[in-house]
């Protein structure tokens, strides 16, 4: 009798060590992370009128206004933009424009940007006249 207590007494210390590091998986709900707002960048290929090909790039986080619009010209690098007018309501119209002097032309460029912090922004006009220097 003392054989088969002790016998079962080993097999229940033992079952009890092998199933005991099962641990039933638990159910944890994530906790809500505030994601960070993703940025938007557009990009509008075009062609100045001396038959360079141009860029305007557009940059902004959803749900905000642009942080940055840049055109850029082969071979004849960035143009600094200024702004010249805004307009109000539902869809915004801000009108850009930018001039550099390159080695045989001086460039005018044009950008109208469209759309307001909740549909997004597009660029919706660019150009870029060239006039021999």
């Amino acid at each position: 009798m003392k054989k088969s207590i002790s016998l079962l007494v080993t097999t229940l210390a033992f079952s009890l060590f092998l199933f005991s590091s099962f641990t039933p998986e638990r159910n944890t709900i994530p906790q809500k992370t505030k994601l960070p707002p993703s940025v938007i960048t557009v990009t509008k290929n075009f062609t100045t009128s001396n038959g360079l090909p141009a860029v305007a790039t557009l940059t902004y986080t959803t749900g905000q206004v642009y942080s940055s619009i840049s055109v850029t010209i082969q071979g004849e690098g960035s143009i600094p933009l200024t702004s010249v007018s805004h307009s109000t309501g539902t869809i915004y119209a801000d009108r850009f424009k930018g001039y550099k002097a390159g080695s045989y032309y001086e460039y005018f460029v044009d950008v109208l940007v469209t759309g307001n912090p909740t549909i997004g922004w597009q660029i919706a006009e660019v150009g870029a006249e060239a006039v021999v220097i």
